[in-house]
Order: structure tokens, then C-alpha cells, then sequence
């Protein structure tokens, strides 16, 4: 929309900067769509919120006084890891006075990591999207059990191979069956927490306001992440995941990413690779369920790393079709 770039404009460089971090999460260069998607994590949580604040000036403040490119950092592609980073930690770590300077520490690493990975993956034009996030936060997880200062927190996966879960009440099948009252609002929270769940939110108005901020620089790019948290609901119920996952949306946020990411934002927006951005959300489902197995015995979270293998795995062979290359 023509009136929030107008606003993105006008606003002071370092503030414009800063906030185009935080909506660069969703792919989104713009001030406004930024600014939303911050008060979206006051809204969930004030922590999360100061959090996502420290991450984004951290990360983006690193990248100037290193003298990274100072057109990405303006774009806000600095800022974006920094602000994933800061609610990452304090969702799976024990929240202590020492942890901010974890958060700290990690979004400075979170800039350094992305540098190095654009100048290994420019060549292929292949964007190093969340993976210094993801990176950096399994470093820091792991690096607690030799801190005494630090301990993991509940939330973080047991570093052992999980026993089986047991089903819950309402079979997820009969989510396609079934068209109560109940069942529609399971859709509903499934479907918005999804979105939220990109920045760890587990709140149905976040993630309501992540999709009209996403609107507010494309409506295609917020269709493309509709589409995406539907088949992060749909294709688990297919298969007969854990409800209690599907509810909180945390089989949809990986595929999310991904339909944005190929279908709006790195090939050329068209109906062909709207159908490719489906493939790719529909794998995504499965890559984040090997994923989680495969991680389970070191007890760390998938966290976007299935969105980013996907994502490189389509955009490396997007550049060998002659149907999907630009």
C-alpha cells in the first residue's frame, strides 16, 4: 500500500531501520508492517516484546559498527534474525537477569553468522533467510549445560528419544468430519496461531495482527501465508498428527514461511509458482516431523530450519528448470 511506504519514508532512519527488522521476518521491508508486528508481541507478552527489541537494535547496530552493507542493513535484513533470537531464548531458556545478556551475545553472533552466509550464498542466489536464527539459538540452547548460570527451560525438548504421545480426546481426523461449533473454533486458533507462531506467539490476536500487517505491504504475500497455516493444519490432520500440536499451530509456522518465500517473495509471483509454493508448504509438514524425530536425542526444537532446507532445496532447483528460473 502506497500510504505506508509514504509513512516508512518519513520516519526518522534509525527508527525506519529498526522497525523494517522486525517485518523483514515475514519478508516485509516496511516500517509500518514492522511496527504492527512489534506491538502484535507486546500484545502476546511484554518479555517477548522488550525481547524482540533488544534482539532487532542489537543484530542491527552490529551490522553498522562492523560495516556490513548498509543497503541491507537499511532494508532491514540485519534486523530480522536479532528480533527472532531475543523470544527464542526466552521462550526455551529459564528466564533470568543473565539471559538478556544471552540475548545479547546472540544477536550480535546472529549478524556475524548472516554476513558470512550471504557471501557464501550470493554466488547461488540463494538468501540465508532465518538460518543464522536458527544457528546461532541451537548453539546457545546447547551451550547452557556447561553454564551455571544458565538452565534450560521447560518448554525446551528433553535431550532424549521421546516417548510416544498419547492421542488426544478428539481424534485431529475428525476435524474433516466433524463441522461443530467446537471443531470450527479449533480451526480458527489452529489457523492464527499458526501465524503467530513464526515469532513464538501462542495468541490467536497476534497472530491476527501479523496477517494485516503482512496485508499492508502485499495482499499476496498475506494470501500466501493464509495458505501456508491452512496446510500446516490441513495436511497434519491428513496424517494423523498430535492435535494438541496442530491446535498451537506449531506444524503451520514452517510452512508459512515457505509458501511466502516461493510464491511471493524469491521467484517471480505467478499461478506456476503459486502451485510450487503449495508443493514446497505441503513438504515442509513432513521435513518439520523428520526434523523434530531426528533432533529429539540432542533435545533441541526444529525452530524455521524446515522452512529454510525446503526453501533452499526449491529456489537450488528453481535455478535448473527452465520453467521456475528467472
Amino acid at each position: 500500500m502506497q500510504w505506508s511506504m509514504k509513512v516508512d519514508m518519513a520516519l526518522p532512519v534509525p527508527v525506519r531501520v529498526i522497525l523494517r527488522g522486525v517485518g523483514q521476518v515475514f519478508f516485509c521491508g516496511n516500517a509500518v508492517t514492522g511496527l504492527i508486528f512489534l506491538i502484535a508481541l507486546y500484545v502476546g507478552g511484554v518479555t517477548a516484546g522488550l525481547a524482540a527489541t533488544v534482539g532487532v537494535v542489537t543484530s542491527t547496530i552490529t551490522a553498522y559498527l562492523l560495516g556490513f552493507s548498509d543497503d541491507d542493513i537499511d532494508a532491514g535484513l540485519y534486523g530480522f534474525n536479532g528480533t527472532l533470537v531475543g523470544p527464542c531464548l526466552f521462550l526455551f531458556l529459564e528466564n533470568t537477569p543473565q539471559l538478556w545478556i544471552y540475548v545479547v551475545l546472540a544477536s550480535i553472533l546472529s549478524s556475524v553468522v548472516l554476513a558470512a552466509l550471504i557471501r557464501i550464498l550470493t554466488p547461488y542466489k540463494i538468501p540465508a533467510s532465518t538460518s543464522p536464527f536458527v544457528l546461532t539459538c541451537w548453539m546457545f540452547m546447547v551451550a547452557v549445560y556447561s553454564f551455571d548460570s544458565f538452565s534450560r527451560g521447560p518448554v525446551l525438548p528433553s535431550p532424549e528419544i521421546p516417548a510416544a504421545i498419547a492421542s488426544a480426546d478428539l481424534p485431529a481426523t475428525t476435524w474433516l468430519s466433524s463441522m461443530t461449533a467446537e471443531t470450527t473454533e479449533m480451526w480458527y486458533v489452529a489457523l492464527t496461531k499458526g501465524v503467530a507462531e513464526v515469532m513464538f506467539a501462542d495468541n490467536v490476536l497476534v497472530g491476527i495482527l501479523f496477517l494485516i500487517g503482512i496485508a499492508i505491504t502485499s495482499w499476496r504475500g498475506a494470501f500466501m501465508a493464509l495458505c501456508g497455516t491452512f496446510v500446516g493444519v490441513l495436511v497434519p490432520v491428513l496424517l494423523g498428527a498430535n492435535q494438541n500440536l496442530i491446535e498451537m499451530g506449531l506444524y503451520a509456522f514452517n510452512p508459512v514461511l515457505t509458501m511466502m518465500a516461493i510464491g511471493w517473495v524469491f521467484l517471480k509471483p505467478s499461478t506456476g509458482t503459486a502451485f510450487l509454493a503449495l508443493i514446497a508448504g505441503i513438504l515442509t509438514v513432513i521435513c518439520q516431523a523428520g526434523l523434530a524425530n531426528f533432533l529429539a536425542p540432542i533435545g533441541l526444537p526444529t525452530l524455521t530450519f524446515p522452512f529454510v532446507l525446503v526453501m533452499w532445496m526449491f529456489l537450488f532447483a528453481a535455478g535448473m528448470s527452465k520453467h521456475w528460473s528467472n
